[in-house]
């Protein structure tokens, strides 16, 4: 096939359709890669500068200097000089001089007043806490733009104070993603967040000097919110019809009493952590499929313990509609101690314990289990964080298999699967062998571990294996950063 110019016959990448080479220079995560490229010949430097998607950086860079940054800005000036439109903006800069603000800014200028950008990326690094950096109004009115994600590095992001009554505002923004920010005093956080009525994604990540959050939006279907040592102290999340997915990581620091609510009627997953509030409503959510809570008790509990009790009460009547549960084992046996349990999760059919610490859990977990008749699938799972660690026991001799048939559970007569990670192995080898005799329709078992399984286990389980339960012996090791590495096993014939 003869090449589309023979002067670029021997080049292959200039004679790549221009489509496939833009997309190899998105890959270029170095300036100095894409200004060395721009050189090699002409026909490079227009493809450089028609690019569509574009990449700026000067991180993990120490080497750039006034120099480098003249360059971007020439590039830029003749993609706005030839008409090139962005489509996708991507900005990780590291500021070293305190005027690369104003030049950041007119870079963004340049990448937004062309129109057709949808995807915007923003990371900043400021040797100075106190920078100020401002969110750009021609951004936030770019009719095109549909995922924006800025991270400010702990400086304060200048916001505008209303977009409401803006009468260029017109947005149709969908994703939004603001972490590590400071707010301005000034700004009425909650209400700017309401203005963007097409936004369906919203994740805040640690977003400061914010103590009181609003969220009412009618369009919004997943939020995620993290805020972990920061002065957040009330959530309210209202007027959010179409949201379904809702994501919470909250540990504040307030001392000051706290609150959560919620209005979702059409929430299906729900996922909490951090530490039980002073006061929580969530309204009837009769579609709530998935909920993942993993609360701890303050360490110096701001109200009275009949507070504490009612916030987990009514924690756990908003949850009884769901039909997936996983549960930290620090909320269980704070639940316990509470005299919250038992509680009838007569929807449940999928529960997930996760232990995070090496205390006794055969309380908490026996329990649960009691409100639990309609359980299908049992997952106790081990946090690799608590793997090497030694169990404490509370009693001097283990739980015995008699001791669980005195439960008389209900779900024995529903439960098919049943996954075990074993570490605190004399409770967990009686509790597996109870579910091995007692289990009526039981299909699988799974049993992880990270030591040798001796082979008088192995032969007290086969005692109680029903020829219709497949039982298998996997062997689960981890690296060291604590992630799983290889699982290796066999089936318990």
């Amino acid at each position: 096939m003869e090449p589309k110019n023979q002067k670029y016959a021997d080049d292959r990448f200039s004679n790549l359709p221009d489509e496939i080479v833009h997309h190899i220079l998105f890959f270029l995560r170095r300036m100095k890669d894409l200004a060395r490229l721009s050189v090699v010949s002409k026909r490079c430097k227009e493809l450089c500068i028609s690019n569509p998607n574009l990449f700026l950086s000067n991180m993990n860079d120490k080497s750039v200097g006034s120099h480098f940054n003249s360059f971007v800005d020439r590039f830029m000036a003749l993609r706005c000089l030839y008409g090139v439109r962005t489509e996708r903006f991507q900005l990780r800069w590291s500021f070293f001089d305190q005027d690369e603000g104003n030049r950041v800014e007119t870079w963004l200028q340049h990448a937004v007043n062309l129109g057709g950008v949808a995807v915007i990326r923003l990371k900043f690094i400021h040797p100075h806490p106190a920078k100020r950096f401002a969110l750009l109004l021609c951004v936030l009115r770019c009719n095109s733009l549909r995922f924006l994600e800025v991270d400010a590095g702990n400086a304060f992001l200048t916001l505008p104070s209303t977009l409401s009554t803006d009468p260029y505002f017109a947005t149709k923004l969908q994703f939004l993603h603001l972490a590590s920010i400071k707010i301005e005093k000034d700004c009425n956080f909650g209400e700017l967040i309401s203005s963007f009525k097409s936004l369906k994604v919203l994740m805040l990540n640690e977003i400061r000097r914010v103590k009181s959050m609003t969220i009412t939006s009618s369009s919004i279907e997943i939020l995620f919110i993290r805020s972990i040592g920061c002065l957040l102290c009330d959530i309210d999340i209202q007027q959010t019809d179409k949201l379904y997915n809702l994501q919470l990581i909250w540990f504040t620091r307030s001392s000051t009493s706290n609150s959560l609510k919620i209005s979702a009627p059409n929430l299906q997953k729900f996922g909490w952590s951090g530490f039980v509030v002073d006061y929580y409503c969530m309204r009837d959510s009769p579609h709530l499929l998935h909920a993942v809570i993993g609360l701890h008790l303050p360490a110096q509990p701001r109200g009275n313990q009949a507070s504490t009790k009612d916030t987990l009460v009514k924690l756990l009547h908003s949850l009884r509609k769901a039909r997936h549960l996983k549960l930290l084992d620090c909320f269980a046996e704070a639940l316990l101690k509470q005299g919250c349990l038992p509680f009838s999760f007569d929807n449940v059919e999928h529960l997930t314990v996760d232990r995070t610490s090496s205390g006794d859990q055969v309380l908490p977990l026996s329990s649960l289990l009691r409100g639990t008749p309609n359980l299908k699938l049992l997952n106790l799972h081990v946090h690799p964080s608590v793997i090497n660690s030694t169990p404490s026991s509370s009693r001097d001799l283990p739980f015995k298999m008699e001791y669980w048939q005195s439960q008389n559970f209900m779900f024995t007569h529903q439960l098919k699967t049943v996954a075990v990670q074993l570490f605190d192995r004399e409770n967990e080898i009686e509790l597996i062998k109870y579910l091995l005799k007692n289990a009526e329709k039981l299909e699988e078992m799974v049993v992880l571990y990270t030591s040798q399984v001796s082979s008088h286990v192995i032969s007290e389980l086969r005692k109680y294996k029903k020829p219709s339960t497949k039982v298998f012996l996997r062997s689960k090791s981890y690296n060291k950063l604590g992630r799983v590495c290889a699982i290796r096993g066999r089936r318990l014939v």
